[in-house]
């Protein structure tokens, strides 16, 4: 997922609109959109959607006057005096955003973490399709809708080199990790076609895919891709290949019906190319419920690596790992009890409902869907506010581990 050098910028913006809105016309609309956002094998997937000419791009300005936040990210951390803090709190420096296409990065780890204090951007813009081996990316992506009028079979994001006859179909070396926000797409898979929903997720292990709007009203949605490093030799522990299970959340496995789990020496024979179903895992008490959606077992060593937890439940993942969750908590009288730190690198994004992040000495924030946390290995404790069940999807990269 990658935005090179181009440029984008509010005169540009206005210049995007068409005076007369017609079917060619929003097709137009939206490829020139894509175009501005998507240079030639770059971000999304290595689209490539309408050769241009490339230009210099640069992330918009935060100005929450005028909001021009597309994504609010709020970013935790312990500073010198070893106060727990909140370091950043807006857009995150490399997004870009026009009136149908956006894309912020929220957080970039170009490889195996050494401190939960390094930084969560890198030091240029644009968005490079993939981490290096062993880092990891996280965006949250807005897409267009089908244009009135249009076949949606002309619609798939178009990849570089693909087949017209599977317009878009690609695969790229990376574990991704995905939960749709906002409207409905459609994943193309060998097998078939899936639309996934709000609050539905999908778990792509490098095989064959592709994109397209499930309709006019376009989707948003967050992926954190993790790419392998195969100069890594670590044990794989504590994980079995995944299941549909009775958890009311629904969870999108892409795979090989040939391998399943494990690094490469420990791999599993399985009997099914995807599992499409209820997660199988999670803990849960009168207040909270953990849904446990994918788990690494350890350092990413190929696409195929993980599944469902294997053995006693544990908070944060084992050296080098990565839990994948669904957290649900239930509004509930206020108490002392909840505050917690984990040596992790976060990445929190809520889905729906309200909750107060408290950090120690009175910082607090209070956070709605759409905003995302990256927690760094702060002493914190959630409280859902209001009457309505709040929900996060989590990302936890264990951040004590050397993986050289």
């Amino acid at each position: 997922m990658v935005v090179g050098d181009e440029s984008f910028d509010d005169e540009q913006a206005e210049a995007v609109a068409p005076s007369t809105t017609t079917p060619i016309t929003a097709a137009k609309k939206r490829k020139e959109d894509l175009c501005r956002i998507v240079p030639p094998r770059s971000l999304l997937i290595n689209v490539e959607i309408f050769s241009q000419p490339r230009r210099s791009m640069r992330p918009r300005t935060y100005d929450h006057a005028m909001s021009q936040t597309f994504v609010r990210r709020v970013v935790t951390g312990i500073d010198t005096a070893g106060r727990h803090v909140i370091t950043g709190d807006g857009a995150a420096p490399n997004t870009i955003e026009t009136d149908t296409v956006a894309v912020s990065e929220v957080l970039w780890i170009d490889g195996p973490l050494l401190s939960i204090g390094d930084s969560p951007d890198k030091d240029n813009s644009g968005f490079a399709l993939e981490p290096p081996p062993g880092g990891t990316s996280a965006r949250v992506i807005r897409m267009p809708g089908i244009p009135v009028g249009a076949d949606p079979d002309t619609t798939w994001l178009r990849v570089a080199g693909d087949d017209a006859a599977t317009p878009g179909m690609h695969a790229t070396d990376t574990l991704d990790l995905m939960v749709v926000l906002e409207g409905s797409v459609v994943m193309g898979l060998e097998d078939g076609e899936r639309t996934i929903g709000p609050g539905e997720f999908v778990v792509q292990r490098g095989t064959l895919h592709r994109w397209r709007p499930a309709d006019e009203n376009g989707w948003t949605y967050f992926v954190a891709m993790l790419r392998p490093d195969l100069n890594t030799k670590a044990d794989i522990g504590g994980v079995k290949p995944a299941t549909s299970g009775d958890k009311p959340v629904r969870r999108v496995v892409t795979g090989s019906s040939v391998v399943d789990g494990g690094a490469a020496d420990h791999r599993v024979v399985t009997d099914s190319a995807v599992v499409d179903g209820g997660a199988a895992h999670g803990v849960s008490s009168p207040t909270t419920t953990i849904t446990d959606l994918w788990h690494t077992g350890g350092p990413l060593q190929s696409v195929e690596q993980g599944g469902d937890p294997d053995g006693p439940w544990s908070l944060v993942p084992p050296a080098g790992g990565l839990w994948f969750r669904l957290v649900e908590l239930t509004p509930a009288p206020p108490s002392e009890d909840g505050w917690h730190f984990t040596p992790t690198i976060d990445v929190d994004v809520v889905l729906r409902g309200r909750v107060l992040l408290e950090l120690p000495d009175g910082v607090q924030t209070e956070l709605g869907p759409g905003d995302v946390v990256i927690q760094r290995g702060t002493n914190h404790r959630w409280t859902a506010l209001g009457d309505e069940q709040f929900a996060m999807a989590t990302v936890m990269i264990d951040a004590t581990a050397d993986n050289a």
